[in-house]
């Protein structure tokens, strides 16, 4: 699929297990990129932007501790970090309100997520390790797009959505356990 012309993927692997275990991570991010922008109403409106950044970071428990420690106050790994580009203000103007973005480079924002939680987990739920890591693609995403599951609304309207793209691509729903 091509993406929206002003759209950069940045994919930098920091833990060389990822390439080992799943040499074709950059075409499984991309089709959960190509979800998002299909079916999800803020991921349409990434079009709006003539530069807009998303970066991706494939890394250990020990990068992702760190980060979860400093900017979360969790002193532990977790299996996936985001970090916005946008204020909250930002999102419901340019990705829910349709205004057109000024002519100016945006990111989108940062997404981590952490190899050995990663294959921990999909061991653990007796799913494969290719159809978690989409999972938290697509997760890291929308949280960079204003979704939340802070509130059990909020987490909803998001494990609905979630689920609904896995299913796209043919994996099955990790909620429904």
């Amino acid at each position: 699929m091509s993406f929206p012309g002003g759209l950069s993927l940045e994919i930098s692997v920091d833990y060389d297990q990822w390439q080992e275990k799943l040499p074709d991570y950059e075409a499984l991010i991309d089709k959960a990129l190509e979800q998002i922008i299909k079916n999800v109403k803020e991921g349409k409106f990434l079009s709006n932007f003539s530069f807009l950044e998303l970066s991706i970071v494939l890394c250990d428990n020990q990068l992702i501790h760190q980060l979860n420690k400093q900017f979360r106050s969790q002193d532990k790994p977790t299996n996936v970090l985001s970090f916005n580009g946008f204020e909250a203000c930002e999102i419901e103007h340019y990705f829910k309100a349709d205004y057109i973005a000024p002519n100016h480079p945006f990111s989108l924002g940062e997404i981590y997520i952490a190899y050995e939680i990663v294959e921990q987990e999909a061991k653990q739920a007796e799913i494969s390790f290719e159809d978690h890591f989409v999972h938290l693609v697509i997760h890291g995403i929308l949280h960079l797009l204003g979704y939340d599951h802070e509130e059990d609304q909020e987490a909803e309207v998001m494990e609905n959505l979630e689920s609904s793209l896995l299913a796209n691509l043919g994996i099955d729903d990790p909620y429904s356990a």
